[in-house]
């Protein structure tokens, strides 16, 4: 997973120092961060350094600069701490010091993403995490031939969580059976462990999948958590 530290972290001299051209205290978990490491990323998500004149012409886009560049295009209030390349932002809708929200740049609208930085951090990874594993469960079955799942029954009652994208579900899909054995705990426990062939899984799991909206997780973990992955893409990686 990417989580990559830049620069030496900041002084308490130089946030306050900041923190006057700004106008405001910086929110206090992201001034904690800052006062282990500056410039830093997760994921795609490139965080905006303090100014340090030692390290000059990588913290020149420096987050008093971002924040005072072009502030009459961001919802008042919305302090941006991090971008992806794309046109989104990531920041705080002030006053609220501890929600991280989203700035959605086809739509133009702020969106709450989680509760606090941690947890959107921590949030990354575990996607971050997940896409490899996505990776993994493609790569794994077209060798094998074979894709493992849970079922309550031999025919029907396939093991799904709720989406946390949709008013939908997301299947369980693993690429070995050792990984669908490890979620047989709790309400799984009396489970059956499934073997389908692949071209069972393509031509017929997936497309019904399609139709009915429901989406894929693969190689998902106990903590059940990872990206949701529509079936349309995964049966088009699979084709190649």
């Amino acid at each position: 997973m990417t989580y990559q530290i830049g620069l030496p972290g900041v002084t308490e001299e130089r946030l306050q120092e900041v923190e006057a051209e700004l106008g405001f205290e910086l929110p206090k978990e992201l001034r904690n961060r800052y006062k282990r490491e500056n410039k830093f990323s997760v994921g795609e998500w490139e965080f905006h350094p303090i100014k340090d004149e030692q390290y000059i012409k990588r913290t020149w886009d420096d987050l008093i600069r971002v924040n005072l560049t072009d502030a009459e295009e961001y919802p008042e209030g919305f302090l941006r701490i991090a971008a992806d390349g794309t046109g989104d932002e990531l920041g705080y809708q002030l006053p609220d010091t501890e929600t991280i929200v989203l700035w959605d740049h086809e739509e133009q609208e702020l969106f709450p993403v989680a509760a606090t930085l941690t947890v959107f951090m921590e949030k990354e990874q575990q996607m971050e995490l997940s896409a490899e594993q996505a990776e993994d469960f493609l790569q794994t079955v077209l060798e094998t031939g074979a894709v493992y799942g849970l079922s309550k029954f031999e025919q029907s009652g396939w093991a799904y969580c709720p989406s946390n994208q949709d008013e939908t579900d997301v299947l369980l899909f693993f690429s070995k059976e050792a990984a669908a054995k490890a979620l047989q705990t709790k309400e799984w426990a009396n489970y059956h462990l499934i073997r389908l062939d692949l071209n069972l899984f393509m031509n017929g799991w997936l497309p019904n999948m399609i139709d009915d909206g429901l989406y894929c997780g693969l190689n998902w973990g106990p903590e059940l958590v990872g990206l949701e992955l529509d079936p349309e893409d995964v049966l088009a990686n699979l084709e190649g």
